[in-house]
């Protein structure tokens, strides 16, 4: 495994920082920004899990696992705003739309070309959800226009689109996030 000196010190900063912080704390540190998150969903029914953006159409899924085929599942944290609002930045390796957009008006859930207007649906907030285990969070979609807001993976087809809550029978709004592996389920370069 080769690192650069500036990826090992952020590693050995953000490790360092998870042994210290109270585990309360760990999900928010991941869902700062600058760092890159795998997103997993925790849908009650059998199927793909990890968050995948499908650069090469714009479109969202859920992909069966975090390998190299499926790049998409690579998430980069930015600030969206003030009360720790974040936007999600696919980082898969093929060319196109990058950041995860909730379209409330259909509720459905794609990737936009950039941050700015009309795209108000890669805003999004962080709702914990298990006072056990902070890794465990909601994602709202805090786009202008009314709708369904919850980030819901629909594990039994491998679609995403948005939910009007995080109540049941809306298990796969629920997602355990963690950080992304520096070599995935294939023998490091």
């Amino acid at each position: 495994m080769h690192l650069h000196r500036r990826e090992f010190l952020q590693a050995l900063a953000v490790g360092s920082a998870a042994l210290l912080l109270p585990s309360r704390l760990h999900a928010q540190l991941l869902l700062t920004p600058g760092h890159e998150v795998a997103l997993k969903c925790l849908g009650n029914v059998p199927g793909n899990r990890f968050l995948d953006g499908r650069t090469q159409n714009a479109t969202v899924g859920l992909a069966p696992s975090l390998t190299k085929r499926f790049s998409g599942t690579k998430w980069r944290v930015f600030n969206a705003g003030p009360n720790g609002r974040i936007s999600l930045q696919c980082r898969g390796n093929v060319q196109g739309n990058r950041w995860l957009d909730g379209r409330t008006q259909n509720a459905t859930v794609g990737l936009a070309p950039n941050r700015n207007k009309p795209f108000t649906g890669v805003v999004w907030e962080i709702v914990p959800l298990d006072d056990n285990n902070p890794n465990i969070v909601a994602l709202k979609c805090l786009g202008d226009i009314e709708g369904n807001r919850f980030l819901d993976g629909r594990t039994g087809d491998g679609s995403v689109g948005l939910a009007k809550s995080t109540d049941p029978p809306f298990t796969g709004t629920r997602w355990q996030v963690s950080a992304y592996p520096v070599c995935i389920d294939e023998p490091c370069p």
